[in-house]
């Protein structure tokens, strides 16, 4: 598989990355993460399907296991560097327990009889280039639930049977829709959202075991089939307990803490006031706002949970751009104007405005690429 256009992460984002904590890992006392997926497991045990078994492996994976066994093509966006965290030019930080699946398939089928229904559950941390709201961060959780059968069990009705049963367990107040949605490795592929509030909420993805997928891996699809499916575990854990920023999850303030340990209704802590900062920057035309947000993530350090949303307010040619500002901004020939909005809010206490403006002069020197010594100020308090 071809690599070559893509850039790997710094060692020390590797050490980082390695070391973040697995909140479906068994702890003292456990993450409500991991006791979500534990409820999710037992329920579908208790309504019939068979006791899963659990898949686990290493945080950085090879491309073939992330990618190429499961059918994505080398050339699709999902394999640049905008959106996966590469090792080198063979591996990388696993964007979805998915990888994980293909090798336990292969063992599965050679076990199994006819007749005998084989369920595999790979939990797990996953990596990402991602934007950043209360929805979404860079190192989501997610299991996938493969369920490997006679080619019968491959049928939509058993697929919302699947659906139904983990909603039940891991949601069992909220009602939930589904659309349709392809995938490299299944048929008839749906997306479904839970609602919330009466919003929808993407939690989870699955399909049809493509027959593609089976032969690839030299199963044979007359004699298997089954179901796939991957669940973010984040978000169905904020689900289950109300819980409104998915910052909270790993927040180390002794009261969020107190209630990441059990599925219970989320009190809320006190929301403090944030702060919105808009940033105009001289940049490389194009870059996405996943590679925009993971720049700002890694140039904020320890001060990144302060951060609880980017948005591209706008871009702008050279050409559009008076000469006042073009100077202004340093911009460079080929380069474009991008006006970024960061807002400020630490989950346990005030910001000052010596540290937002500090983290914000922070960004501003990390993201911009104009001219040396160019740029707006962004350590004075009316920049």
């Amino acid at each position: 598989m071809d690599t070559s256009s893509t850039k790997e992460i710094t060692d020390s984002a590797l050490d980082q990355a390695l070391l973040l904590a697995d909140l479906t890992e068994a702890a003292a006392p456990d993450h409500a993460v991991r006791l979500l997926l534990k409820e999710v497991l037992q329920g579908l045990t208790d309504r019939g399907w068979p006791h899963a078994q659990i898949q686990s492996g290493p945080r950085v994976v090879s491309a073939e296991e992330n990618y190429g066994l499961l059918g994505y093509d080398p050339s699709e966006v999902t394999l640049g560097s905008a959106h996966t965290r590469w090792v080198d030019e063979f591996s990388l930080l696993r964007t979805q327990t998915t990888s994980q699946i293909p090798a336990a398939l292969q063992r599965a089928a050679k076990v199994r009889q006819a007749g005998e229904t084989i369920l595999l559950a790979a939990p797990g941390i996953t990596f990402r280039r991602d934007s950043r709201d209360r929805w979404h961060c860079a190192e989501p959780h997610q299991m996938d639930i493969w369920v490997l059968g006679d080619p019968e069990l491959a049928t939509h009705d058993h697929l919302l049977r699947l659906v139904g049963d983990i909603l039940k367990s891991a949601v069992p107040d909220k009602s939930w829709i589904y659309s349709d949605s392809p995938h490299h490795y299944t048929e008839g592929g749906i997306e479904v959202n839970v609602l919330n509030d009466g919003a929808a909420v993407e939690v989870l993805e699955c399909g049809r075991i493509a027959r593609s997928l089976l032969e690839r891996l030299k199963i044979d699809p007359v004699l298997h089939g089954g179901l796939a499916l991957g669940m973010g575990l984040d978000r169905l854990t904020m689900l289950r307990k109300g819980i409104p920023d998915i910052r909270l999850l790993r927040d180390q303030n002794e009261r969020v803490q107190a209630q990441m340990h059990d599925l219970n209704p989320w009190t809320a802590v006190s929301r403090l006031p944030s702060i919105a900062r808009d940033i105009s920057l001289a940049i490389a035309p194009g870059l996405s706002e996943e590679v925009l947000t993971e720049r700002m993530l890694l140039a904020a350090g320890d001060c990144s949970d302060w951060i609880e949303e980017m948005e591209i307010k706008g871009r702008w040619q050279c050409s559009e751009l008076p000469v006042q500002a073009i100077e202004r901004l340093g911009l460079l020939p080929g380069q474009e104007n991008v006006l970024l909005r960061v807002v400020l809010r630490d989950c346990s206490r005030s910001i000052t405005t010596a540290e937002a403006n500090a983290l914000y002069a922070r960004i501003q020197a990390a993201l911009h690429e104009g001219a040396p010594g160019a740029g707006y100020r962004m350590d004075q308090p009316d920049a």
